[in-house]
């Protein structure tokens, strides 16, 4: 049996924090149609003798009659929230916030940071990584760091890239983070351009051999959903994200150039030195975060062009 990682001090610092503040797990649901979103209560058993299952027994306690104490999903061992595993208590949360479950934006955000705040100490956060009709979806995930979030970016690439090309190019940036800055750099850059090439590729878009790590993520830009159509105002919003995106370019082209740069004389003499593990990490999470952001906003597999 797997030992939950997310401790019970913690759990209970959020029951006791949320009730403070008067907002309740179930949102504008009753209790028993929020649990069902996660539990089968037509199968779990009954406490009350008179019905034959959880979800009759639940809505007799809290709909009908409210006489059961607050938060007593934390001690109801059929629910049991202080002690179930990391990964249904992280879904119980997130449901808590889901569009569905809570319409009001300003609890939302109060229990994401109650949230937030509170699983930091376990090493655990809540993440917005969906969206239904312009409102956040969320998903709770253990934190990544270092070679760690290199793993699990790999990962989230793997999905969409070449197995074999990718775990390569992750493998070159996460061995060179600390004793090769340049190398990891032009890694991280050239698996930028692959993933634009290979997603303008898949869209049938002309790519020219000349064109530049800005005019790449330009094009890729205008030739994926980056938004909605159900947003509001989504021209602007799109216009937005593409500014963002044009940024990225930036960044990437001036830590590259920085690079190339760095020394003491022109090109990679006995006298270059590689720029510090600082600038590598910014540019290969920046790089990794980018190409993840544009394989899911593609949403299919790409053949690798490396041209």
């Amino acid at each position: 049996m797997n030992r939950n990682e997310i401790s019970e001090v913690t759990r209970q610092n959020i029951a006791d924090e949320t009730v403070l503040k008067k907002i309740y797990y179930c949102g504008d649901l009753n209790e028993p149609d929020f649990l069902s979103r996660l539990f089968d209560l037509q199968t779990l058993f009954s406490r009350d003798f008179r019905y034959k299952n959880a979800y009759d027994d639940i809505f007799q306690h809290t709909v009908n009659n409210i006489d059961y104490p607050d938060n007593w999903i934390y001690s109801d061992t059929r629910i049991n929230l202080l002690h179930c595993t990391d990964d249904l208590y992280l879904k119980f949360l997130a449901e808590t916030i889901h569009p569905v479950v809570r319409s009001d934006s300003k609890e939302v955000s109060i229990l994401e940071t109650i949230y937030n705040k509170h699983l930091n100490d376990d090493g655990f956060e809540i993440l917005r990584t969906d969206e239904m009709l312009g409102k956040p979806i969320f998903s709770g995930h253990k934190k990544h760091t270092g070679k760690e979030r290199l793993i699990h970016q790999k990962e989230e690439i793997n999905k969409y890239l070449d197995t074999e090309y990718v775990n390569g190019k992750i493998k070159i940036m996460t061995e060179n983070l600390n004793k090769n800055t340049d190398l990891a750099i032009g890694t991280a850059k050239e698996l930028l351009e692959t993933t634009c090439k290979s997603i303008l590729q898949q869209k049938n878009v002309y790519v020219d051999t000349t064109w530049s790590l800005s005019r790449l993520i330009k094009e890729t830009s205008g030739n994926v959903d980056l938004i909605s159509k159900n947003v509001c105002d989504a021209d602007k919003a799109k216009k937005s994200i593409s500014q963002i995106l044009g940024g990225i370019a930036s960044i990437v082209q001036g830590v590259s150039e920085l690079r190339n740069a760095y020394g003491t004389g022109h090109g990679k003499d006995v006298d270059f030195k590689g720029l510090e593990t600082k600038y590598a990490k910014l540019l290969v999470g920046v790089v990794s975060e980018t190409v993840i952001f544009y394989l899911s906003t593609n949403g299919e597999k790409v053949e690798i062009v490396e041209k």
